[in-house]
């Protein structure tokens, strides 16, 4: 049985304080993104040392999506696919990826030195 993952919202930029001016630009859009998924898991992983933590991928065979969130500090996750390996992306403190034909099979994390940090991650795969 397969689900449907969804990532709806927007992102937009306005002042902080006062009006926006006319002609001034700013960006607006909506967010509607929807992946079916065969498989899903998510897990919490406390980084309690400076040692790299593999996260494991929970009964998938690989994820075609990944959210992170870091409670606490920045974490560096490093992922693996067929696109290449270890690819370094700083969390700090919210990470996502949706991609259609090139799952992540491999994820590990570390924290900054001695910041301990928790990592909460979603993970979901694409029916085969």
């Amino acid at each position: 049985m397969s689900d449907l993952f969804r990532l709806a919202g927007s992102y937009d930029t306005s002042p902080q304080t006062g009006a926006q001016a006319s002609g001034d630009p700013q960006v607006c859009a909506t967010l509607d993104e929807r992946v079916t998924v065969a498989n899903k898991t998510q897990i919490n992983i406390v980084l309690d040392t400076d040692d790299v933590h593999v996260v494991p991928l929970g009964g998938l065979t690989a994820a075609h999506i990944v959210i992170m969130r870091t409670i606490g500090g920045k974490a560096k996750a490093r992922f693996t696919s067929t696109d290449g390996t270890t690819q370094a992306i700083p969390v700090d403190p919210f990470f996502c990826l949706i991609s259609g034909t090139v799952p992540i099979t491999a994820i590990d994390l570390t924290r900054v030195a001695g910041i301990p940090t928790t990592v909460k991650v979603f993970m979901a795969e694409k029916p085969v």
